[in-house]
């Protein structure tokens, strides 16, 4: 057949990109392994970085070019120095930095190295293990990951999307590291909020309340969702990345989350949704296949059994394959 008679062109072009991806990602995680960002605080020359993060430098010389591709980096005539973005997003003293994000991928990074035993098998661990010193820190990483994750844009999308402009009081459930609450806080001066989590959970959401300045308005109350009730008098309350599908005892929670709102009171969910055919958006599939993810229409219902009233769908990220969903506490 002729080459050029076929009309997918582009499509099989994207499906190509996809599978090599995987290379922009190891580059970035090993830039971070290796120190190159902090090397580049002050700008260096080759050999500088080299020695400083005990490298090859001509393999230095191509990851930096990798960097300065992904925008990381930039070159002015002999020395490299990290640009903007570069400075927000790898600099650990960077509020938006993502050192754990990248961190934590090193670590999920082997489920999917082993994902063709996983689904031969029907096992999770059936898939390699990480190393151990991505093992031992896998808890710590991935609460500050689900920061670098929330503060480049998803925070930011939640607070500008739900209208809390007559809401006093908020109920952040599993709140981790508080990124959603401080958005939503800095969005609405009159919010106050309380960031319901773990004990371990809370100390790392207690330091990132510091570093915003946000400990006068947002609070912090422990607690296990398994054994304890979430409190009442709260008129709006935030379940963000919670409800994960099926397996995710959703019920029980969107049961304590309707007790602790007042009469009118405003449920905002905030998660991985499926399409409701599950076609995708692939975010929220590669997130099905790690944890699991609900349909739009099947959260709606779920929440709908829980006894509150005027469900909808306010927003969808179709590129995060994210979703908003609002309800009310009947009064």
């Amino acid at each position: 057949m002729d080459l050029f008679a076929y009309g997918n062109l582009e499509q099989a072009q994207e499906i190509l990109e996809v599978q090599w991806q995987y290379r922009a990602s190891r580059g970035l995680m090993a830039a971070h392994q290796l120190g190159i960002f902090h090397a580049l605080r002050t700008p260096r020359r080759i050999q500088e970085i080299a020695s400083l993060c005990a490298t090859d430098p001509t393999f230095t010389e191509k990851l930096l070019i990798i960097c300065c591709a992904l925008g990381l980096v930039e070159k002015q005539q002999d020395r490299y120095h990290l640009t903007p973005l570069g400075r927000d997003l790898m600099l650990p003293e960077s509020l938006r930095n993502i050192g754990s994000v990248l961190h934590y991928g090193e670590h999920l990074w082997w489920f999917w190295t082993g994902l063709a035993d996983v689904v031969r098998t029907g096992r999770t661990e059936s898939a390699p293990q990480a190393p151990e010193a991505f093992l031992r820190s896998a808890y710590l990483h991935g609460i500050w990951m689900m920061h670098g994750l929330a503060s480049n844009g998803p925070a930011q999308w939640l607070a500008r999307s739900v209208d809390l402009s007559s809401r006093s009081r908020l109920l952040d459930v599993g709140g981790g590291p508080g990124t959603f609450s401080i958005a939503l806080c800095q969005k609405y001066r009159h919010l106050t909020a309380v960031i319901w989590d773990l004990p371990e959970v809370a100390a790392i959401a207690e330091e990132n309340l510091k570093r915003y300045h946000m400990t006068d308005r947002i609070a912090l109350q422990k607690g296990d969702w398994n054994t304890d009730d979430f409190g009442s008098g709260y008129d709006c309350l935030l379940m963000s990345n919670i409800l994960h599908g099926p397996e995710s005892n959703a019920q029980m929670k969107l049961s304590k989350a309707f007790n602790a709102l007042i009469p009118g009171g405003l449920l905002i969910v905030h998660d991985f949704f499926l399409n409701d055919d599950r076609s995708g958006p692939l975010s929220a599939a590669l997130f099905n296949m790690m944890v699991g993810a609900y349909t739009i229409s099947e959260m709606m219902d779920e929440i709908l059994v829980a006894g509150f009233i005027n469900v909808q769908a306010i927003s969808r990220d179709e590129r995060r394959g994210s979703g908003i969903v609002t309800a009310i506490r009947p009064g």
